[in-house]
């Protein structure tokens, strides 16, 4: 579904954006999802109460491919340290559910509140859906991500983090993020603080650790292929196994 303009102003900052307890986000209300059929319900529900008790709901995800030179990147985001769930991790370049309601682009108005761009919507790429589930001591998770790529090569500084929900971003080689995958082991990254790009040298503690579970092992098989189709021929046939 097109957002009806990409203007600036089409992007109002929600009420649970910067300056406020992160834990206001709880009071979001989200929309039931069908979990089976994969298809929404209608009916809303609170954001923690379907945290707490694995209510479907869906999300969105953008990941931010960069062809530097010889090079492909792709981008994560570093949550912020106020962030409820997990804090200082580095995590997929932008995310966010989608509240009860909103009829736009919900994948650009996200992009634009956390890095502080509006993608062109032709040129975001859809890699369909992943049915993911995350159940821990602390919340329950079920959540119907709808996935899209985007290739990028503006400079690191070009971004804005605009609503506090990220402290940075790092270009992690596609080479250098299978050996993560594959092994606990050591990189050098670039680095965008929000105010200088700098090297730094990670490890896979740095990452959220969802991302390297065995639940997400098709989702991001499929994002490295992706990414490494874009990167060779500019289209992407790969995509998310149907739900």
């Amino acid at each position: 579904m097109s957002h009806p303009c990409l203007r600036l102003e089409c992007f109002p900052l929600e009420a649970t954006d910067c300056g406020m307890h992160h834990n206001t986000a709880n009071r979001e209300i989200l929309e039931v999802w069908d979990w089976e059929n994969g298809l929404p319900t209608g009916d809303p529900v609170a954001r923690d109460i379907a945290h707490r008790d694995g209510t479907p709901h869906e999300s969105v995800h953008l990941w931010i491919v960069r062809n530097i030179r010889t090079e492909t990147q792709l981008l994560f985001q570093h949550r912020a340290a106020h962030k409820e769930y997990y804090p200082d991790c580095l995590d997929i370049t932008v995310g966010g559910h989608v509240p009860y309601g909103f009829g736009g682009n919900k994948v650009l108005k996200e992009t634009y509140e956390e890095i502080g761009i509006i993608p062109d919507e032709k040129n975001l790429i859809d890699l369909g859906w992943y049915r993911y589930e995350e159940k821990n001591d602390r919340h329950f998770q079920r959540e119907l991500q709808h996935v899209f790529l985007l290739e990028d090569n503006r400079d690191l500084d070009r971004y804005h983090f605009k609503d506090g929900e990220v402290s940075g971003l790092y270009a992690v080689r596609l080479d250098d993020l299978r050996r993560i995958i594959a092994g606990d082991v050591r990189i050098e990254v670039s680095v965008f603080t929000g105010k200088e790009t700098i090297r730094k040298t990670i490890a896979r503690k740095d990452f959220h650790p969802q991302l390297f579970d065995s639940s997400m092992y098709i989702y991001m098989r499929v994002v490295l292929r992706a990414a490494e189709e874009l990167s060779a021929a500019g289209r992407v046939t790969t995509t998310m196994p149907d739900l």
